[in-house]
């Protein structure tokens, strides 16, 4: 073979790079998904709403929205009207909810900074507004409606997904490496007789495998990598190339960065006990 791949098993190469290519795509999609998940949750906890309680005149909820945008920890306020509280009470609840059914409101909207996520909002906005002769309740999120709580479960089971796949893989190349095991087996009998101990011979085969799982992963990570960058680019809507790149975490680049390592070294590890049971076999006989 006059190519890159000269001495190498082509049929088995390209095998692995499919089974690494599809691990490293699950590891990809796994983190996605905890992206996904962390953004999620955080929405949820920069979302608040501020009930005026007193006093009760029309005055009292412009005066609480502009002492809101004056708040600690507050980004934006705006008073809630019927048609918005109808869509939160079916975001919430899940039923839908008519708004003309829904009485006059006293309440404010907030959205609060990434900072203000360990700090005591409700008491922190209460008293602020009590500053200025206003009385309110903070309600936040609930823990139980919209998917509250739920993106921990939703990480910890697409990192579980993706660690399951990845050893599914891990065993393909394994089981195809004993194919490389087995057309060497002239080369362990060879050994065998010339003397070399069963580890000699193994790991002369286990090298030749993981070194050709060790480019097959590269292979595989890279092509991976690569169609979650073009999927990227298509699903996020005025996405380019500088904004992914600064998107990306370092994090994000450890399913490809292990693809190559766990595929060679799942390879050596299935070569490896191939070819021992091979140079045993032909210990036997001689």
């Amino acid at each position: 073979m006059k190519n890159a791949l000269s001495g190498m098993e082509r049929a088995l190469f390209w095998t692995l790079v499919f089974a690494t290519f599809a691990a490293a795509a699950a590891g990809l999609a796994a983190r996605a998904v905890d992206r996904l998940a962390v953004a999620y949750e955080t929405q949820r906890g920069s979302y608040a709403i501020v009930q005026v309680l007193a006093p009760e005149d029309p005055a009292a909820m412009a005066a609480a929205q502009a002492a809101l945008m004056q708040a600690p920890h507050v980004t934006a306020a705006s008073v809630m009207t019927s048609e918005r509280a109808a869509q939160v009470l079916r975001q919430w609840g899940g039923e839908p909810v008519n708004p003309a059914d829904i009485p006059a409101l006293r309440l404010i909207e907030i959205e609060l900074s990434p900072e203000s996520a360990n700090t005591d909002i409700a008491g922190d906005l209460t008293a602020w507004l009590a500053q200025s002769g206003i009385t309110a309740d903070v309600v936040t999120a609930p823990q139980g409606a919209a998917g509250g709580g739920v993106s921990r479960a939703v990480r910890t089971a697409a990192l579980l997904g993706a660690v399951a796949f990845a050893l599914v893989m891990a065993l393909i190349v394994s089981l195809a490496a004993r194919g490389l095991a087995a057309r060497r087996r002239e080369l362990v009998t060879v050994m065998c007789d010339l003397g070399a101990t069963r580890s000699q011979a193994a790991g002369r085969v286990a090298d030749e495998a993981a070194v050709l799982g060790l480019y097959a992963g590269l292979t595989g990570g890279v092509l991976a990598g690569a169609v979650a960058f073009v999927v990227l680019l298509l699903a996020i809507p005025g996405a380019s190339v500088e904004t992914l790149a600064a998107m990306i975490l370092p994090i994000d680049y450890a399913p490809i960065v292990a693809a190559p390592l766990g595929a060679a070294i799942a390879a050596g590890a299935g070569a490896r006990a191939a070819a021992g049971y091979f140079h045993g076999q032909a210990a036997r006989l001689g």
